[in-house]
């Protein structure tokens, strides 16, 4: 299973599942790569993904609407059939 994780301040490590993130989970690992600490978030420009340290804690799963967009950008992009887009986001990172 791939994570995300950061290291904190703190000395804390927190990771979590990349599939709660779906714009990061149907992303290049090239993309994935290219990012910006922005104070306690962590900001994909060419993704525009911004995910905070906060949610993180609290186990925030990205909103299915961006999570839909996700979907759609892999689409267009050829990383997904068009078929994907009858599904919901969920059943495309965890087939049954």
């Amino acid at each position: 299973m791939k994570c995300l994780g950061l290291h904190l301040k703190d000395g804390r490590f927190i990771s979590v599942p990349i599939s709660f993130y779906p714009t990061l989970a149907l992303a290049t690992p090239e993309e994935r790569g290219r990012f910006e600490i922005n104070g306690s978030s962590v900001y994909w420009p060419e993704l525009d993904a911004d995910i905070g340290v906060e949610g993180l804690l609290a186990g925030a799963r990205k909103h299915q609407h961006y999570a839909r967009k996700a979907v759609e950008r892999a689409v267009r992009l050829g990383r997904l059939p068009k078929a994907a887009l009858d599904k919901a986001p969920a059943a495309i990172l965890h087939p049954a």
